[in-house]
């Protein structure tokens, strides 16, 4: 990673040390057991800064390379891989989802107009690829309370969360059964769509998707520490994750020693389920800034 003298990108060293203040008054505050920060301008990094604990117990400092969950930070990386077969000419964004995964054939959608009672209705047109990957495609996360879809959605949650046995074609099937909660096309619904889009990847591709992101992103780019779990050699650098707490402060959401991410799963979550480092994910986005390339590897056209 070049880390050179801001002065030498634009930016001023004196302006760029306001973001240690406030990055260490977060910690200061409780707001955040610790910090990574970063900025790079046009292949160089002009500010890498590391600030509190990756794990408040046992005082361990925030390191530049610890392991974080990166949740919808997932996302872009399912998105590449689906536009890496794109243009290999394996799919096209037109296409149904329903013509790789058939248990979509028969999804149905909630009629919210007045006076419906809620009835399914069939879908004025198939969902598609570019519908996944806008959230158009009328799924949804189960975030909202009060609402009968994503009632339905936190109740696969629970399922998901209960059975460690489910695999990601299983999640997939059962999410396909949901109804959606509009049509296809024709409105914006944050949601799990980008799960469908890295099972997806892998029926195309034809393997695990966890295998072809590592063989066709993360090996090629160099990404060392990203993967969907922490390997046992790797665990004493994977940072707690932690809430705010009910008295104030801050409590742990899920330990290293305890989580779900130290040892391989079969229900690998495109949406939400990589883990990674800040240098891993800075060569990802540089590579995307690039117009698709990287050190001389080219993953995509511009």
């Amino acid at each position: 990673m070049d880390l050179v003298k801001p002065e030498e990108q634009g930016f001023s060293s004196k302006r760029l040390a306001r973001i240690n203040t406030v990055m260490q008054r977060y910690v200061d505050e409780q707001k955040l057991a610790g910090i990574v920060s970063l900025i790079a301008r046009r292949g160089k990094v002009v500010h890498f800064e590391k600030f509190g604990m990756a794990e408040l117990e046992t005082e361990q400092p925030m390191a530049f390379d610890t392991i974080f969950r990166i949740y919808s930070m997932s996302k872009p990386i399912t998105s590449v891989a689906v536009l890496l077969l794109l243009e290999e000419g394996q799919l096209r964004l037109t296409d149904p989802i329903a013509n790789y995964i058939p248990a979509f054939k028969t999804t149905k959608v909630l009629d919210n107009t007045v006076g419906s009672g809620g009835r399914l209705v069939d879908p004025v047109r198939p969902i598609t690829i570019h519908d996944l990957l806008t959230h158009t495609a009328g799924l949804s996360y189960g975030f909202e309370d009060h609402v009968y879809i994503d009632e339905l959605y936190r109740k696969l949650w629970e399922k998901l969360d209960s059975d460690p046995t489910f695999t990601l074609a299983d999640w997939i099937e059962a999410l396909a059964q949901l109804p959606l909660a509009h049509q296809p096309g024709t409105r914006f619904r944050y949601s799990m769509a980008t799960d469908v889009l890295g099972y997806l990847v892998q029926v195309v591709a034809g393997m695990p998707f966890a295998d072809f992101l590592q063989q066709q992103i993360f090996a090629p780019l160099g990404m060392v520490d990203t993967s969907f779990y922490v390997p046992s050699e790797k665990i004493g650098r994977f940072a707690t994750t932690y809430g705010p707490g009910e008295q104030g402060g801050l409590k742990v959401l899920d330990a290293p020693k305890t989580s779900q991410y130290i040892q391989p799963n079969k229900r690998h979550s495109g949406g939400g389920g990589l883990v990674s480092t800040t240098g891993d994910y800075l060569r990802f986005a540089q590579m995307l800034l690039n117009k698709g390339e990287l050190d001389g590897v080219r993953l995509l056209g511009r």
